[in-house]
């Protein structure tokens, strides 16, 4: 099994990020609140990056950063899974969305209006593979047997079309940047 402190360290490497972060919840908060457990690789990966954006491409909230982020959150969790519910319940070829029996979980959106999923297919969450829906068109996902970690260290290091977004990030630069509040969160 891989390390995923290395390959947090890696991707943290290639994007030039060298803080780190101080959580304000206990994963467990973060987990009831939005209704599920979360991968090891995951948590490693939340431990060392606080809510931003990834080469100007993928954005995430940290859920356990703060009370605040995870509300951001959970507001993006719910949003997305009711993008997914309407294409799975339009009949297009489609991953059930969370809550329904192996629904896939988001965890982070493209600049596009696309997202990332953790597909549940065991109930180990370690196991979960990833799985990325395009906002162009429901039933295009694109699914992997990585991890999350590594599909996140494959997107901070690309540079070509061959990543699970199918984007030319060749001329993207290779940063992180932190994502600030909306006003009045």
């Amino acid at each position: 099994m891989i390390d995923s402190g290395l390959v947090v360290d890696r991707i943290a490497v290639a994007l030039g990020w060298d803080g780190s972060i101080s959580p304000e919840l206990e994963w467990e908060v973060a987990e009831e609140q939005l209704g599920t457990p979360f991968p090891a690789d995951y948590k490693e990966f939340m431990g060392r990056f606080p809510s931003g954006v990834v080469r100007d491409v993928i954005t995430f909230w940290n859920p356990v950063q703060s009370a605040e982020h995870l509300a951001q959150c959970k507001a993006r969790f719910d949003g997305i899974l009711v993008c997914a519910r309407i294409a799975w319940e339009r009949g297009y070829d489609s991953f059930p969305p969370f809550p329904e029996s192996n629904g896939v979980i988001p965890f982070a959106s493209d600049v596009e209006g696309g997202a990332l999923f953790w597909l549940p297919w065991t109930s180990n969450p370690d196991k979960w593979h990833v799985v990325y829906q395009s906002r162009h068109s429901p039933d295009d996902w694109t699914r992997t047997k990585r991890s999350m970690a590594s599909v996140m260290l494959e997107l901070a290091t690309s540079r070509s079309e061959r990543n699970i977004l199918g984007w030319d990030l060749s001329a993207k630069d290779r940063s992180f940047r932190l994502l600030n509040l909306p006003a009045g969160a």
